[in-house]
């Protein structure tokens, strides 16, 4: 199995965005795109507020974009986009080259896509509170990997042309290289470093990926001036280059540019950045370098509208032109606008805002047969123009949904409401509903009223919004509202996405409007062990089903089945409307049953209609729902278990394993620190310390004793993988055991799942017992073999295993065990919570040996 082994190519496109009401903002996705809701709470400058106002117009006064580039969500460098963003107004975005789904999760359980999806959201929370745009790449996070070759390899050329795309959406003067320079420590940094000055080169080729100038994407190189590279020097509290004044207090925030950005940097919860928030990293200065072959001048951070009318680089006026003027005078007629706005005569603003964007159309208009290049940049200018003036007026538009979840063929009601600061006079137009294939749904242009409720009913071919989504963080919203404004002579369209308000007794959310199936199931369960040489019996499967279908219909519910197997007749349930109904089918397995994994589908069917889909929410983010097929994965291999097995478990991550085990029919009691510290140990066969517990469990040190008092009468005890800094600060094993590596050396991990595992004591029990562990074992694993490796240990232990990436010498820390009194200690690194979910044979059988330590020492 592959790097990207069982990920789902489409898991992209399950992205929902959701919002507290309470907390309402927005966030701009790129130049063009449309307003994005989200669900965390507002981040400083995120508001329709006086700050964030003020910020909108100087905003329209500054033509630089500046697009800085990095491997993952939580590389970036918060202080410096704040600056940027915050600081001198340039327009500023973030270019994510993954979403961070091969990483930890602190949180929960979510593993590889659906981390990836909370990780979007957690940086989409982050860039709202730097003030930035947010894009990404496909390629995807296949986990730690040691080299950039290894992770070009594997991210083939998609990564590149999806840089390139955005590049050429965004149009950035500057690209930060996140990790220009650095040719050391993880391959997905390094490979993002040699990427970016590629992927500004081919953008300005265009000769490069010609099909994205098919979908309008033009070659870009900033002009004349071409597209300046600057890499960041975080390394020292002396970096070279220029030094990016983030400890300087922003006027109108009342923090410096660091603190405002570390604020919003917090969002990165699943990868535990709170804890390290203190770190003197963070609090390094930061200094810009240009990259060989490139120039660095401070002025080119925010290059203002007022110097786009004399620049001659093929961006600006030249200065020659008529019409050249009007765009310094636009500049000046901000300026007094914000002038305005600060002694909050937003009547007196709003109209130096409309003045500014009438005479930049005008400068369109004039320089229609000039540059492409100039009018495009004054594009950007009046965008940002039509934001400060939504603000400067007050303008908010409601665009409300009777529901959430939109079924093919069935009404739904969009309400809608508009207005504007009562000093303020807004023309508004008669609004109109964009539906997914871009069509609009007119309202009726004789209503008097601010407010006016549309009935739509979107077809099964207008499921989501047309064109290619990838770069965003989150699909655009399904249907939106357009409104014409006009102040003061000036005209503009306003988009808001047609959202949800969903309540509960304990919270409100606003939630984005989605295309559902008509019955969705979920399947309990949606794993299964059959064990091979034994009689097979009959199983259960539990059906929930669940009508987003608002009509009354009676369908059938199921579960398909392969040759050779048997079902109970599928049940009838009658629904009268939007509810959940269930159903029980049993299953029996065929005799002879083969080795391998077998799916058993589910499904409710309504006439000829079929529907087979789980959407569930996600159990760290509930607001985000997950999608994928209905069924059952029954993993059928051999395995020797003993009878009565009982296992205490001490988890922090919610992880897989312990449901795993349960489908061995091994008995698992989750040990709270209530019963760590006083219940009777005595009773298990085996105690397993679940990944990275010693970090996240605060009691478990205390405990820590008791667990091997525990061993050293007789029980066995399986520490997975702990985190070195977490490890190595205390001796928690009975012996002196480190996992932090000589200075200079990576962590100690095997990044290559299909690495050859050498046997160091073939004739080990824990190699043979129950088990008969051999190579074959190690065969069809995912992502990794083992991470957090012991580096140094006491000669008491004794190591099981030997592996390596390619290149490296064999580490031996990844099985290791000592007898220590009547009991038996164990640390293991390898990644049994990859293993385990994805029905690896070897995994299991191997498990199940370190559980059984005890019974054959």
């Amino acid at each position: 199995m592959s790097r990207r082994g069982r990920w789902r190519d489409e898991w992209i496109y399950t992205l929902g965005g959701v919002l507290v009401v309470v907390a309402a903002f927005a966030f701009w996705a790129g130049a063009g795109t449309k307003l994005v809701r989200a669900q965390f709470s507002p981040a400083a400058g995120t508001g329709p507020g006086l700050p964030e106002t003020t910020e909108a117009i100087d905003a329209a006064r500054v033509t630089t974009r500046i697009l800085y580039i990095d491997a993952h969500p939580d590389d970036e460098s918060a202080a410096v986009l704040t600056y940027l963003a915050r600081g001198l107004h340039a327009d500023v975005a973030l270019l994510s080259v993954t979403r961070g789904e091969g990483g930890q999760n602190d949180l929960g359980p979510e593993q590889n896509p659906q981390l990836g999806l909370i990780r979007t959201q957690e940086l989409l929370a982050a860039t709202r509170g730097y003030g930035v745009k947010l894009f990404f790449t496909r390629a995807r996070d296949f986990g730690f990997s040691k080299t950039p070759e290894e992770t070009e390899k594997i991210w083939g050329d998609q990564a590149l042309e999806d840089m390139v795309r955005v590049i050429r959406t965004f149009r950035p003067n500057v690209v930060i290289n996140g990790w220009g320079g650095v040719h050391f420590g993880h391959g997905h940094h390094q490979a993002s470093g040699l990427l970016a000055p590629r992927a500004v080169a081919a953008a300005a080729d265009a000769k490069m990926f010609p099909e994205l100038e098919r979908d309008g994407l033009k070659a870009w190189s900033a002009g004349t001036a071409g597209v300046q590279i600057m890499d960041l020097d975080r390394g020292s509290e002396s970096p070279q280059g220029y030094s990016v004044p983030i400890g300087d207090i922003s006027r109108l925030y009342g923090k410096s540019y660091r603190e405002i950005g570390l604020n919003a940097f917090a969002n990165h919860r699943t990868q535990g950045i709170s804890a390290f928030l203190g770190s003197p990293f963070l609090r390094r200065p930061v200094g810009l370098v240009p990259e060989k072959g490139f120039q660095f001048s401070q002025g080119m951070l925010d290059v203002s509208l007022s110097a786009l009318a004399g620049a001659d680089d093929g961006l600006g006026c030249g200065g020659a032109a008529s019409y050249c003027d009007a765009v310094k005078k636009a500049d000046e007629t901000l300026a007094n606008a914000r002038i305005a706005a600060l002694q909050l005569k937003w009547k007196e603003a709003s109209a130096q805002v409309a003045k500014a964007g009438s005479d930049i159309e005008s400068v369109m208009s004039a320089a229609a047969g000039g540059s492409e290049l100039f009018r495009d940049q004054l594009g950007f200018v009046k965008s940002h123009i039509d934001r400060a003036l939504e603000l400067s007026a007050g303008f908010e538009e409601k665009a409300d949904a009777d529901r959430a979840y939109v079924v093919a063929g069935e009404q739904f009601t969009v309400h809608l409401e508009r207005r504007c600061r009562a000093e303020v006079a807004c023309e508004f137009t008669s609004p109109a509903i964009i539906l997914p294939d871009g069509s609009k749904q007119e309202g009726h242009a004789d209503t008097p009223s601010d407010q006016m409720d549309f009935g739509v009913t979107l077809n099964s071919s207008q499921s989501q919004r047309k064109g290619f989504q990838g770069n965003f963080p989150e699909p655009e919203p399904l249907v939106e509202a357009l409104q014409t404004v006009t102040i003061d002579g000036y005209k503009f369209d306003a988009t808001q996405a047609v959202t949800h308000i969903e309540a509960t007794s304990t919270r409100v959310d606003r939630v984005p409007l989605r295309m559902v199936p008509a019955y969705t199931l979920m399947v309990e369960p949606n794993q299964t062990v059959e064990v091979l040489g034994k009689n097979a019996k009959p199983f259960d499967v539990l059906l929930r089903v669940h009508s987003y279908a608002t009509q009354a219909h009676k369908i059938s519910a199921g579960v398909e089945v392969p040759q050779g197997w048997s079902v109970s007749t599928p049940a009838e349930l009658a629904f009268e409307g939007s509810t959940d109904k269930y159903a029980k089918v049993t299953v029996t397995p065929p005799q002879k049953l083969s080795a391998g994994n077998t799916k058993l589908v589910a499904y409710a069917k309504l006439g000829d209609a079929k529907f087979s889909t789980s959407l569930e929410p996600l159990p760290t983010l509930p607001t985000q729902l997950w999608t994928e097929p209905a069924q059952c994965v029954v993993h059928a291999f051999e395995i020797n278990v003993p009878a009565d097995l009982r296992v205490g478990y001490i988890t922090a991550e919610n992880e897989p394993v312990p449901e795993a085990l349960e489908r061995l029919g091994i008995h698992v009691e989750m040990l709270e620190p209530t019963a760590l510290a006083f219940g009777d140990l005595s009773r298990f066969n085996a105690i397993v310390v679940g990944i990275r517990a010693y970090e996240l469990r605060h009691e478990l040190a205390g405990a820590n004793q008791r667990l091997l008092d525990y061993v050293s009468n007789g029980g066995t005890l399986v520490v997975q993988y702990e985190r070195d800094f977490a490890w190595d600060r205390a001796q928690y094993a009975p012996y002196p055991a480190k996992i932090s590596p000589p200075a200079g050396s990576p962590l100690p991990r095997v990044t290559d799942e299909t690495s050859p595992v050498k046997f160091l004591r073939p004739d080990d029990p824990l190699l043979n017992t129950p088990n008969k562990i051999t190579q074959e074992d190690f065969k069809g694993w995912v992502q990794e073999r083992g991470l957090y490796f012991w580096t140094q240990f006491d000669s008491k232990y004794t190591a099981l295993l030997a592996m390596n990436d390619p290149g490296e010498p064999d580490q031996n820390g990844s099985l290791v065990y000592t007898n220590y009194g009547k009991g038996v200690y164990i640390y293991t690194a390898i990644a049994f919570f990859r293993q385990l979910p994805e029905g690896v044979p070897g995994a299991y059988r191997l498990f199940v040996n370190l559980l059984c330590a005890k019974q054959h020492h």
